[in-house]
Formats: structure tokens, C-alpha cells, sequence
């Protein structure tokens, strides 16, 4: 994503920025070097032009000069990117492309076939493609959400609220087919609308049981076996006798990955 190459950006001028405030160098002292018989030679230069040999035992002086430049130099060119780049993410607006279809009458509307399916369209495809309430197991839910679904934990209501309110289009235990025939049911699958892409999310409620974490770990290779990565196709929430579900740590994913 082009806001994760910003962030990185400026990580490495953060970097960057901290090496150069360590290095105590004189700005005015400038580093040269000739090449004799295969081997460097490296001189330091004041501002009047006189040139002090560096010997061999004092290479670190040389060093201290050359990280200084690069360091330098590569700030520079950071600075220039990241400038760049957030320009060009705050001209990009990738719903022109749909608006191009949005804006015609509904006369053209009709005779058109656009060549990207509208928000409002690619939605109700994929949450043809995505059944809920697929899970065979037996229990009924007990909580019915702010959508009019029952699901089985006050939890699990929670987070369906949460993905309403957010208005991320989202199905209560979907059915996921793994490589080898067999199916899991993950609690949630969400669409990234912005990215259209299936992110699922799973809730393990009872964490301090160890037969139940057993399961959850199980199930988390499942899906890694599966290609579901987690931190990227695979999002959990986790809750214990004595550690209550994190509803910040819960919209921060969903600010993070979902919106």
C-alpha cells in the first residue's frame, strides 16, 4: 500500500536523522582518496584546501566523514520521495474510475456494461459468494446484533456491531474449504471495500482453557497451511477469565485493515 511506503520512508529518514545527530563530524572537514598500487588512500580536506593522510590506524576518521556524506545525501533523497509520494497519494483517488460510471444518467447507465463493478455491485456479489451461517455446529446464538443476526457470544456481538457501525460489509461463520477437503467456519469474513479483498476474523473466548487454546492454535495452522496469512488475511481478537475483549486494541484492526 502506498501509505505503508510512506510510513517506511519515514522510518528509514528517522534513521537516518538519528545517525547523522550522532556523528560529531565538522561540516567544513571533507573527505578525499586516491588509489596507489590496488590500495585507497584516504586525505581529509579542511575549508582552506590542506589535506591531512589518514593512516590505516585511523580509518574511523575516514568513516565518520563518509557516513556523514552518505547519510546526507540519502536524506536528501528521502526527503525528495516522501514529498513525492505524498503528493501523489493525496492527488489519487481511485473512486474517479467508478465515478465515471456514477455520474452518467441512468439512460447510458443502461446500455453500459462498466469495466469496474460499482461498491454497491461488487458488495452484493461477494456477499453472494460469501454464506453465512454455514457452521453446522449444533448450538444457536443466543445474541442477536444491531443487523438482526443471532450469533453465539456477547463478544462476537460486539464485533458485529462494531463492523455495522463501521459499515464494512461482513457474514457470521462463513465456510472456508482447505487444500485437503476439509472446512473450517471463521467466525467473520470481512471485505476491504477500498481493496476489495476477504479479510477473516476470528475470536478465541475462552483462552485460558488449555483444551480450548489447543483447538485455537489448530485452527490458526489450518488457515496458515491454507496461505491465510495471519496480520494480513487473518485477524483475531483474543479474551480469558481475567483478560476482558480489548474493544480499542479491536478498532485500531479495524481502522488499520478494514477501512
Amino acid at each position: 500500500m502506498l501509505s505503508e511506503q510512506s510510513k517506511w520512508l519515514d522510518s528509514l529518514l528517522t534513521k537516518t536523522e538519528k545517525s547523522l545527530k550522532a556523528n560529531k563530524t565538522k561540516g567544513d572537514i571533507a573527505l578525499r582518496f586516491s588509489k596507489r598500487n590496488g590500495q585507497y588512500q584516504y586525505y581529509l580536506e579542511d575549508g582552506t584546501g590542506k589535506r591531512q593522510y589518514i593512516k590505516k590506524k585511523d580509518v574511523d576518521m575516514a568513516a565518520r566523514v563518509a557516513q556523514r556524506d552518505y547519510d546526507l545525501a540519502l536524506k536528501k533523497t528521502l526527503t525528495s520521495l516522501r514529498y513525492r509520494l505524498n503528493q501523489f497519494i493525496n492527488l489519487y483517488d481511485i473512486g474517479m474510475v467508478e465515478a465515471e460510471y456514477d455520474n452518467l444518467s441512468e439512460a447510458r447507465k443502461r446500455l453500459i456494461v462498466p469495466v469496474v463493478d460499482t461498491d454497491s455491485d461488487y458488495i452484493t456479489k461477494w456477499m453472494t459468494e460469501h454464506r453465512g451461517g454455514m457452521n453446522p455446529y449444533p448450538r444457536e446464538g443466543q445474541y442477536l446484533t444491531e443487523r438482526g443476526e443471532l450469533v453465539r457470544s456477547k463478544s462476537e456481538k460486539i464485533l458485529a456491531d462494531l463492523f455495522n457501525r463501521h459499515s464494512i460489509p461482513y457474514v457470521y461463520e462463513t465456510e472456508f474449504e482447505l487444500d485437503n477437503g476439509y472446512y473450517i467456519y471463521p467466525d467473520f469474513a470481512l471485505l476491504n471495500v477500498k481493496e476489495r479483498r476477504t479479510i477473516y476474523w476470528e475470536h478465541f473466548g475462552l483462552a485460558s482453557d488449555g483444551e480450548y487454546s489447543t483447538k485455537a492454535l489448530q485452527k490458526l495452522r489450518q488457515y496458515e497451511s491454507a496461505g491465510i496469512e495471519v496480520g494480513v488475511d487473518l485477524l483475531f481478537s483474543v479474551e480469558a477469565e481475567n483478560m476482558p475483549l480489548d474493544v480499542k486494541s479491536i478498532e485500531k484492526k479495524i481502522m488499520k485493515y478494514l477501512i
